[in-house]
């Protein structure tokens, strides 16, 4: 059943049930795929609306369990980014310095559910900051970059833009009391 459910959205790679804890994992050959299953199927009710309903959230790694970050500083991360909403929906581009901003502009601008590109800092950094509406939006435009390895003819790197609390003067910010402190 789960299989059928998430297969609309991509490649599904494989399908783990723990039945005795109420967890499923699902992995897809791309993270566009898990993303656009995420947006879609989350509160979906499955078995033609007889149950169950799921929730459908981004697996951790297992390194990442063990992290120092709670869900609390997460939380405050995208408190202190409201550009990060919804996660994952921020892309980073190292573009050449001598790069064509209109250019980059008009072929972003064909990208699906496209928010905003930012070209300002091409000239002095090369560097472009482009927000999607959606997180599979995202990881799909980024995914296609990055098997290109060009973007309008220049050769780019593409990556997610991390949430501007990860930067040292938000870090300073959690340290002096308005958010929790970090070990």
């Amino acid at each position: 059943m789960l299989q059928a459910a998430f297969e609309p959205y991509g490649q599904v790679q494989h399908v783990k049930v723990i039945r005795d804890k109420g967890v499923a994992y699902v992995k897809f050959e791309k993270a566009s795929s898990g993303a656009l299953a995420m947006e879609n199927l989350n509160g979906a009710v499955l078995n033609n609306g007889r149950g169950p309903k799921v929730k459908v959230l981004l697996a951790e790694s297992p390194n990442a369990r063990n992290s120092p970050h709670t869900q609390r500083q997460l939380d405050l991360e995208l408190a202190f980014d409201p550009d990060n909403v919804p996660p994952r929906s921020r892309l980073f581009l190292v573009v050449p310095k001598t790069a064509d901003p209109q250019a980059i502009k008009e072929d972003m601008g064909k990208c699906a559910d496209l928010e905003y590109c930012k070209t300002d800092l091409i000239a002095s950094k090369g560097v472009v900051f482009c927000k999607f509406l959606k997180a599979s939006a995202a990881l799909k435009t980024m995914e296609g970059i990055c098997d290109a390895g060009m973007l309008c003819g220049y050769k780019v790197k593409c990556m997610l833009a991390e949430p501007k609390s990860k930067n040292p003067r938000m870090e300073g910010l959690m340290h002096a009391g308005f958010g929790p402190s970090v070990q």
